[in-house]
Formats: C-alpha cells, sequence, structure tokens
C-alpha cells in the first residue's frame, strides 16, 4: 500500500482516517494480561480492540497455540475454540472466546445486542481476499453512499457516533453494508456491519440461530485446512474398517434392523429390553470399552461426516455387510451406549454415562442440511432424559452446564412441529371409538424435506414459494448416496425424538431430588431457546403471511381450505402456547429453588412475549444509487450455501455477528 495518512473521505474530504486507526482495524490493539493458575503465573496476550482482516486474526491467533478452530477442538485437551463462516459476499463473521478480550473490549464488542451474552463473542472482517487498498475503497464508497435512517448525526454537541455505508454496489453477491464508528470527523474503527444488506437471499437480520450455531458447511473458512481425525479409526488421514468394527461393541454389531412393518415404537421398546440386558451382563472390562469407543473421533467429534463418508463411499459394503452397516450407525449407536451405561451407572455407583454425554456437548459438530439436526435433536434430547433419571443426583445439574455453552446446542432449540404431519378430521366424520390411540407417525424422506424448506432462513421464506424451497430441499440430498442415507436415519425416528425441548423433554414440574442446575446455566438456556422459539413463531408467520389476515369465520368449516388455514394459524398458535408454559414452569420452579433472577426474567420474557420479533433483512434503501439494479433480480435468486446445505451452488452462505469495534 503506497498511501500516505490520514485519509480523507467522503464527498467533501470531510472524514479522516489516520494510520493509527488503520492498523487498529487491520492488526488489532493487543495487551498483555497476567494470568494466575494453579500451577502458577503467567502472561497472555489479549485484545483490547480492532482487529477486522482475517490475516490480524491468524497472527494474533500464533500467541494462543491452545486455542484451535471447532473442528479440532477437543474438550480436556484444548482451552477453547474458534469458529469462521463466509457470508455470500465475501464478509466474515468470527467467533473467539471471550477470554482473549480485554474485559472493556468484550463489553464493546457485545454492546449492540446485549441480550446475546455467552462465553463467545463475534467479530466481523472484511473478505480474505481484500488487500489494505481494497479496506481502503469499501470505507471510501460507504462514506458516499450512507444509509440515512440508520446512520448517527455526527455533530458538535454529539461528536461520537455510528454511521452506516454501502459499498460494492456493482454486484448484488458482493454488496455490503460497513459501520464506521466517528468521533467528530475522524474515523475510529470500520468493519462490516452485523447486517449485511439484503439482495434476495444474502444478508440476514442478526439471528439468534446463527450466534448460537455452527454449522459446517463450503462456508467455513478454510474448512479444508482442518484434520481434525484422532484415534485409532483413523490413522493419519486414512479410515480404517477393520479397526471401526473391532472397536464397536458386540451388541450393536448383531443388531437387528427393524422391518419396516413393525412401528418404530414397538422396535425400540423391545430394543430397551435387550440393552437392560446387556447392562445386566456387562462387566467393569465391557464398559471400559465401550467408553473407549464412545470417546474416539466417530462417535465423540463427528459422527454424522463419518457415516455421511461411508455412505458416499462403501455403499455396497454396507448393504452386504450387517455389521459394518450397524457399526456406521453412530448417532443411534452413542444413543444405545449411553443407555447401558447410565444403567450400569446405578449399578456400580458410577457416572460414565454422565461424562460421556458432557464431551459431546463440549465438542461434538453439526453439518448443515437439517438432518445432522434432527439426529442431534433426539440423540441430545436422550442425554436430557438420561440425566433427570440418571442415580447421580448431580447429573442434570452438569449436563444443562455443559448444554448451555454447547457448540451443537442448537440442535436441540431447533423444533420440528409434527402437527401438520397427523390426519385431520373433517367435519361431521365420526369421533374415533373411546380408548383408540390416535395413529402414530411414521417418517420418511418427505418428511425431512418440509424441515429442511421451513429452516433454510427468513429470506428463503419471504422470497421463495414452499414448492421452490421444497426443490432446493431435494437438491440437497442429490449426490452421494444422501437419498439412501436420509431415507435410513428418517426410518429410525419415533414421533418423540421430536417432543419440544420445553416444557416436554425437560419439564420442570417433574424435577424432585436432582440438584438444581446453576442459575446462570438456567437463564443462558433458557434466553437461548427463547429466542429460537421467537424466531420459529416469525418464521411461520413469514411462511403464509396471508393466512394470518384472513378469518377462519369467512371459511366453510370442512373444506380443504378451511382445514389449510386452521392448520396454518395452528402453527402459530402452538408455538406461542409452548413458549408460555415453558416460562410458567420456570417461574414456578425458581421459586421452588429460590432463583429470585430467573423468576423475574421469565416474567418480563412473558410480557413482551406476543410482540417480540427478529428483524427482517434489509434492503439497500432506494436512495442509493445501485449500477445495473435492475438486473439484480435476475441474480440474486441462487440458494445459499449453509441455507441450501452445501447445494451445487457456488455461491456461500451470510450470517451476522456480534463485534462492535
Amino acid at each position: 500500500m503506497t498511501k500516505s495518512f490520514p485519509l480523507r473521505f467522503g464527498d467533501q474530504g470531510q472524514y479522516e482516517l489516520s494510520k493509527e486507526s488503520f492498523d487498529h482495524i487491520v492488526a488489532g490493539e493487543t495487551t498483555i494480561r497476567p494470568v494466575v493458575t494453579p500451577t502458577g503465573k503467567y502472561q497472555e496476550t489479549v485484545l483490547s480492540g480492532g482487529l477486522h482482516t482475517y490475516a490480524g486474526w491468524k497472527k494474533f491467533l500464533a500467541l494462543h497455540p491452545k486455542v484451535v478452530h471447532l473442528m479440532e477442538f477437543r474438550l480436556g485437551v484444548h482451552d477453547a475454540w474458534w469458529f469462521a463462516r463466509e457470508l455470500q459476499n465475501g464478509c466474515i463473521t468470527l467467533k473467539i472466546p471471550r477470554r482473549l478480550f480485554t474485559k472493556g473490549a468484550a463489553g464493546i464488542t457485545q454492546q449492540p445486542d446485549n441480550y446475546y451474552k455467552s462465553g463467545y463473542l463475534w467479530k466481523t472482517l472484511f473478505p480474505v481476499t481484500f488487500t489494505e487498498d481494497d479496506i481502503i475503497d469499501v470505507i471510501d464508497e460507504a462514506l458516499k453512499n450512507l444509509d440515512r435512517e440508520l446512520s448517527d448525526s455526527i455533530t458538535a454537541e454529539k461528536p461520537d457516533g455510528v454511521l452506516y455505508g454501502y459499498a460494492r454496489l456493482t454486484d448484488p453477491l458482493k454488496a455490503m453494508l460497513i459501520r464506521v464508528q466517528m468521533r467528530g470527523n475522524r474515523i475510529m474503527s470500520a468493519f462490516p456491519a452485523w447486517d449485511q444488506p439484503w439482495t434476495g437471499n444474502n444478508g440476514k437480520a442478526y439471528s439468534h440461530f446463527h450466534s448460537i450455531s455452527f454449522l459446517l458447511a463450503e462456508s467455513t473458512v478454510d474448512i479444508a485446512d482442518f484434520r481434525p481425525e484422532y484415534g485409532p479409526v483413523f490413522q493419519g488421514d486414512r479410515f480404517d474398517r477393520d479397526a471401526l468394527l473391532a472397536s464397536t461393541p458386540q451388541f450393536i454389531k448383531s443388531r437387528r434392523n427393524r422391518s419396516l412393518a413393525t412401528p418404530v415404537d414397538a422396535r425400540n421398546a423391545a430394543r430397551s429390553q435387550t440393552l437392560g440386558a446387556v447392562a445386566i451382563r456387562a462387566t467393569p472390562a465391557d464398559l471400559d470399552a465401550i467408553d473407549r469407543y464412545l470417546a474416539d473421533y466417530p462417535c465423540a467429534k463427528d459422527p454424522f461426516a463419518v457415516q455421511r463418508d461411508m455412505y458416499m463411499h462403501l455403499i455396497d459394503e454396507l448393504d452386504r455387510w450387517p455389521e459394518l452397516f450397524n457399526a456406521a450407525q453412530f448417532t443411534e449407536n452413542v444413543g444405545e451406549c449411553l443407555y447401558v451405561l447410565s444403567a450400569c451407572d446405578g449399578m456400580f455407583n458410577t457416572r460414565r454415562a454422565v461424562d460421556a454425554a458432557i464431551r459431546f456437548l463440549g465438542q461434538a459438530l453439526v453439518h448443515t442440511g437439517g438432518l445432522n439436526t434432527l439426529m442431534f435433536k433426539a440423540l441430545i434430547g436422550d442425554m436430557i432424559t438420561m440425566a433427570i433419571g440418571h442415580a447421580d443426583k448431580t447429573a442434570l445439574r452438569d449436563v444443562l452446564a455443559a448444554l448451555a455453552a454447547s457448540p451443537c446446542r442448537a440442535a436441540l432449540y431447533t423444533e420440528f412441529d409434527l402437527f401438520p404431519f397427523y390426519p385431520f378430521r373433517k367435519a361431521g366424520e365420526p369421533e374415533p371409538p373411546e380408548g383408540q390411540e390416535s395413529p402414530t407417525l411414521q417418517f420418511n424422506v418427505d418428511h425431512l424435506l418440509e424441515f429442511i424448506a421451513f429452516n433454510l432462513g427468513e429470506n428463503y421464506l419471504i422470497a421463495f414459494s414452499k414448492e421452490q424451497r421444497l426443490t432446493f430441499a431435494r437438491d440437497t440430498l442429490d449426490h452421494g448416496n444422501q437419498w439412501r442415507l436420509a431415507r435410513d436415519l428418517m426410518s429410525k425416528f419415533a414421533e418423540r425424538d421430536f417432543d419440544f425441548f420445553m416444557p416436554y423433554v425437560l419439564d420442570l414440574d417433574d424435577l424432585t431430588d436432582q440438584v438444581p442446575p446453576t442459575e446462570q446455566d438456567l437463564l443462558t438456556i433458557f434466553r437461548d431457546y427463547g429466542r429460537m422459539m421467537v424466531m420459529m413463531r416469525q418464521r411461520v408467520v413469514m411462511e403464509d403471511p396471508a393466512a394470518y389476515k384472513a378469518k377462519l369465520e369467512d371459511l366453510e368449516k370442512g373444506t380443504d381450505a378451511y382445514d389449510a388455514l386452521y392448520r396454518q394459524k395452528h402453527k402459530r398458535d402452538y408455538v406461542l402456547t409452548m413458549h408460555q408454559v415453558m416460562l410458567a414452569k420456570a417461574m414456578k420452579y425458581a421459586d421452588k429453588v429460590g432463583y429470585a433472577k430467573l423468576k423475574a426474567t421469565c416474567a418480563e420474557a412473558l410480557v413482551r412475549l406476543p410482540k417480540e420479533h427478529v428483524p427482517p433483512p434489509r434492503r439497500v434503501p432506494d436512495y442509493i444509487a445501485i449500477y445495473r439494479k435492475d438486473e439484480w433480480g435476475q441474480m440474486m435468486l441462487v440458494p445459499d450455501g449453509d441455507d441450501a446445505a452445501d447445494s451445487t451452488a457456488t455461491v456461500l452462505d451470510d450470517d451476522e455477528d456480534g463485534s462492535g469495534d
């Protein structure tokens, strides 16, 4: 870079950028902090401000060798993890541990939305490909294309403020919104804003799902550079099939697959009896072997990816070899091993199942696409159920503590409303005989497609019809035997796997002699899950806005139109009711255990609940001059990398952050 500082920007050169402020943007500012541990004292370098380039981040990261990418993170081996995601326009959202900030820098970074406090903070970075000249150019362009509604009015009386402006407007897939922090006429910092502009499916508003979700996709920055595999099944980068078979418990390898004619619930009941018998016969040596199996990479770190890759490359062997097929069902296998360990914990006064669940929650990876989310929702729900009934009364406290900070917790908090799939009894049809059970759902790939289409995100709900979104969902499965994988996995689910996390899986009314979870962990869980429920309710409305303006009484009861409208309205009402019940039960439990802050927080949430919403995506204002704006519509309607679950489209995913410096 050959430019001389200070640089002047704006239509009249009214904004000044110093060399110090530019270095703050590119490399950040650091300070030395003393650290005292039980084993001694040492010093570490922490971030006191700035740092909005990937090169600057990697240089800073080199000072912290035990802070690794989430893909490589192992609980008990590393200190903390980081995660970076590339938006469609090239900007990066970077999740880094709060401990790498000074207290003041962490407060500034979190300031834009204090509702999202966690042990990690988001920063936004300029695209990896940007040179220093590129950064200067977009700051200059942004200050000439200010958003009047978002920007502060900088005056002598109020010199500190924030300006928002648009850059790279010649290409809708690269357009970006830049936040510029000012003090008088001096630029103190500049970086991509949390809300990138909506140019079709690109640029979500700051979404709680993305603040607690770390889905692996093509948009994960440098995803090919990480080699996270460990343990006997992966020697170097080579998968060892024989090692997998040798480590897989015999009761898993000998499992008989369910005939599709057998109801899932009946099969699960019979399987529970079998696992109970395994637990009764298990020796300490058997349990040690199960422990080692659960600690290995395919079970403890990335079960979905290993199973997916086996379906891609070994499908013929899986079909011919029942033991290998069973060994490949990693998420199911983890659940069965936890069942056996939990039963044995009661007999041997141990907590093997609890420790295995905590390890999984602390490090497991979730892949984009929806199927992995459903698998983990069922598995983590079983972990909560196990902890509630565990012989060790501290189990629930410890598992919920792990859940509160888990990188995969969003899977449990993502709900799948099954009501629309049940048969609808028409007006005039006779009621079923008394005592007759309602029909149970047998899941298949169609249910998965509905789940994916709904969860593509707000932008897709606004821009595309349901049929278009279902087409995108189908496209995500059209490679590498993914249809077969989806068919096999969906057929194993039971209705209970998709019970709402609260108030069903974790029903605070049912807790009796368990050691209470900490108030802070409950606050974190209720905040995170509550925001996910708000977002789900809002997505239901976005899915069919006309349904919420229409009135049922205007339609003839019993007609298809009436039934369709009733179902759609019921979706929102059901989510709202579940949220209200959850908060009411939490207040009751807070009274029981003396958690005044939890009770007050839930009471406040109940008051604001009916009107609470996530800000919708924001378009580039009409008064901002855009080159070839009439052609944007043709260019922007393409599936987004994360939202479309690693589809064949080349555009990458977008996200948002909580950085403020």
